[in-house]
């Protein structure tokens, strides 16, 4: 059996939050809404959609009476990034990093790969290629865009 490299957690999310995350994962073929998840953490820890204060789109800032609570794997690291981030108050950093990927472009979320080591060294960034070039029409694997050896903690996010 394969040692995961995840860590299980609750996670408090609104209803739409967890639908938008369930469609996420089915319509780019992930694994899981955990991956969903990771993604979303990955794309903004990384500053490529960014954390407000009021949702724009059916997404729950400051919802805590509506929320469903489910089990999510996240990396260490993601982890420590997301304990290193300040609420504003009115809802969790998760619930706000799923309004701030909810917010913007489907592509610049799931459609972009955000590998922590070499995406020619890593089985699961090629299947992600492959199926972002079906999902975008996108003829050759070099115009996926990547991020490789990726480190959300390297920028300033109190992860230490």
């Amino acid at each position: 059996m394969k040692k995961s490299n995840y860590t299980s957690i609750a996670l408090s999310l609104s209803p739409e939050q967890w639908q938008w995350l369930d469609n996420m994962a089915t319509k780019y073929k992930l694994s899981s809404m955990s991956k969903a998840m990771r993604c979303c953490i990955n794309c903004v820890a990384l500053g490529d959609a960014k954390m407000h204060t009021s949702p724009s789109y059916g997404g729950c800032n400051g919802c805590n009476n509506n929320v469903i609570t489910k089990e999510v794997e996240l990396s260490q690291e993601q982890l420590s990034w997301i304990n290193g981030q300040t609420a504003d108050g009115k809802g969790t950093i998760e619930q706000d990093v799923i309004n701030a990927c909810m917010s913007i472009d489907e592509y610049t979320v799931f459609g972009i790969i955000r590998c922590k080591s070499s995406v020619s060294k890593c089985e699961g960034a090629q299947e992600a290629v492959e199926n972002i070039q079906q999902q975008f029409g996108i003829k050759e694997k070099n115009e996926v865009v990547t991020k490789e050896n990726i480190d959300i903690c390297a920028k300033d996010c109190g992860c230490e």
